[in-house]
């Protein structure tokens, strides 16, 4: 249809234009919809394998702590190249094997249904070469052929080599001593499915690196869901591009008669002024419309000056620390948006017991108590290279971005100066004070947000909300500083802090289980000291414990718990016990604590 006008003389649009904005709409549908499928699988596929690579992780450390280091020992020490069928069979019958294959197993029930395989190594002169120690395999198989099955071919026995020159990460556990995990899958066209294998290192007593312990993990769930994501995937895109048709015909009608009301609303802010015009070169709707926006550009250009002064005396607040992180030299040159991402970690601290504090004080002794608290608790973060990101009430979320190490000892600088602090309070008369704090390293998103009159620099990361959990926890287990096993693996002297593992939790919110752990650095002397004193007897009880053995681990815990009552953690642990002993233990009971740390 040709350009024209109706009987009343108001302008019509031809019907080409119509047309094109129906294409336009569904080709652009249609390639929205293809790249956000495609998008949302590869961003699935590499969370997927990300949850998988830190589950696995974590049950290579987990059973790295359960092994027993001395039977690890004495089974390293009989190991050689050239031993005899029967010398193997005897080391393999020995209590020490049968011990330390029974904590492999033990992790491996945790996960039975995805671990394929779970072993000890142990290094030769050779790098590319290595020995087995215990296969997981070995004597659930021998039991196996006591009833007439026939050997699996594909068990490990004690001493027979292992070849590492086509296996890195393994080979690089040797070299640096500590955690590592596969960065992809590996097709085992034996059993046709993707693993993915991870390492932890296993020390003696005395610091020596005695071996590897490693687990291969199926991808069987992974498969299941990518299966499931793909076939919904693709019921979206079908849909996404029949309801993309319907609304681009609809919307194409709509924005021919749109542009035509358009055009006259524009024309009632004529006589206002802007410095950019359009240039109309026709008298058709396309130039009305260009005389409407000159019209239309009258009237912002005055409301631009106002809001130009109006702009100018808002403040912007942003961190200086922030400024330097998204590369500005000065607030001036921050905009909208602005945003980075960074590996950094988080501190969380809160007062215990402020709300009740508080009521006991007017305003203004709020005020003014809070303001002498800070002023002692942020020095201390800066002394450490951290910057306070926001003031939440009596909390403090703080960030540094050089090291966890700097977040470590920021928190327990800041017991120490609590400490100080309640020696001053207590001189004025007041009641001494408590914190929690907890710290955990992760990938944050950090920048600007808000819209142009207002704008904040806030952080945006899941490793914020579980450092905030950490924090909360620390009032369950009467922790002063807590942290996860992810952010002991980032430190650069892991030797610097003494920590204890205290449990394996899901918090809220989260599916995947963290691994717990106390600062004792941050606790008073005597309590650090007298917790230092029975750390090798928690950890040998909560090997029982993981290791399914209740009775066991309920009897070290009470006679732990009565000669140290105060330690909340036995309390727990004693309470867990006594139910799994008397109760049972639950079918699907895996060793991970569900915990709120908001009740």
């Amino acid at each position: 249809m040709s350009e024209g006008a109706d009987r009343n003389g108001k302008p019509r649009l031809s019907f080409g234009l119509r047309v094109k904005i129906t294409l336009t709409f569904l080709i652009v549908g249609a390639l929205v919809s293809g790249v956000l499928a495609v998008a949302m699988f590869r961003i699935l596929n590499t969370g997927l394998l990300n949850q998988v690579q830190t589950r696995v992780l974590d049950l290579a450390e987990l059973g790295s702590r359960l092994v027993d280091p001395d039977a690890l020992a004495r089974l390293v020490s009989k190991m050689g190249p050239d031993l005899s069928p029967e010398q193997v069979d005897k080391v393999e019958g020995s209590a020490d094997f049968r011990v330390i294959s029974d904590a492999l197993n033990g992790v491996r029930g945790i996960e039975r249904e995805l671990v394929h395989y779970i072993y000890l190594f142990a290094p030769t002169a050779d790098p590319n070469s290595a020995l087995y120690v215990v296969d997981g395999d070995v004597l659930p198989d021998k039991e196996s052929q006591k009833e007439g099955k026939p050997a699996a071919g594909d068990i490990s026995h004690f001493s027979s080599p292992f070849d590492l020159s086509t296996f890195p990460v393994p080979r690089r556990v040797f070299v640096e001593k500590h955690s590592l995990v596969e960065d992809h899958w590996s097709y085992d066209p034996e059993f046709k499915v993707n693993s993915i294998s991870g390492y932890a290192p296993i020390f003696s007593r005395h610091g020596e690196m005695l071996a590897a312990l490693g687990i291969d993990m199926v991808d069987t769930d992974v498969r299941l869901i990518l299966s499931n994501a793909t076939r919904v995937a693709l019921y979206v895109i079908v849909g996404a591009l029949i309801l993309t048709m319907a609304s681009s015909i609809i919307l194409g009608t709509l924005f021919t008669r749109g542009i035509i009301s358009l055009d006259l609303v524009m024309r009632r802010f004529d006589g206002k002024n802007l410095d950019e015009r359009a240039d109309v070169r026709s008298r058709d709707e396309v130039g009305r419309l260009g005389v409407s926006f000159n019209a239309m550009a009258d009237t912002i250009k005055q409301y631009s000056v106002r809001m130009e002064n109006l702009l100018g005396a808002y403040g912007r607040f942003v961190p200086h620390e922030l400024l330097r992180l998204i590369g500005k030299g000065s607030i001036l040159d921050v905009k909208l948006g602005d945003q980075s991402q960074k590996l950094m970690t988080v501190l969380f601290s809160d007062i215990v017991g402020f709300t009740s504090l508080s009521e006991t004080m007017s305003p203004l002794e709020n005020f003014n108590f809070l303001n002498s608290y800070l002023s002692r608790m942020g020095p201390e973060i800066r002394a450490h290279r951290g910057f306070i990101d926001k003031y939440i009430g009596d909390a403090i979320m703080a960030l540094f971005p050089q090291t966890a190490d700097d977040a470590l000892a920021a928190a327990v600088s800041m017991h120490e100066r609590l400490r100080e602090y309640n020696v001053h309070r207590h001189k004025s008369g007041y009641q001494p004070i408590e914190i929690g704090v907890g710290v955990h390293a992760g990938n944050l998103m950090f920048g600007t947000l808000g819209e142009h009159e207002r704008m904040d620099g806030s952080v945006i990361s899941d490793t914020v909300n579980l450092c905030s959990r950490l924090q909360g926890l620390t009032r369950v287990y009467g922790s002063a500083v807590l942290t996860t096993g992810r952010t002991l693996k980032t430190l650069h002297d892991p030797t610097r802090f003494r920590c204890r593992f205290i449990d394996r939790v899901r918090v809220r919110g989260r599916k995947t289980p963290i691994l717990l752990f106390e600062v004792l650095d941050a606790e008073p002397q005597q309590q650090r000291e007298r917790k230092l004193s029975y750390m090798s007897d928690l950890a040998r009880a909560l090997r029982s414990y993981y290791g399914k053995e209740f009775t066991k681990a309920f009897a070290m815990i009470r006679e732990l718990f009565e000669r140290n009552p105060e330690d909340e953690v036995l309390r727990i642990y004693r309470k867990r016990c006594e139910l799994l002993v008397n109760l049972g233990v639950p079918d699907d009971w895996q060793g991970v604590q569900e915990v709120d740390s908001h009740d």
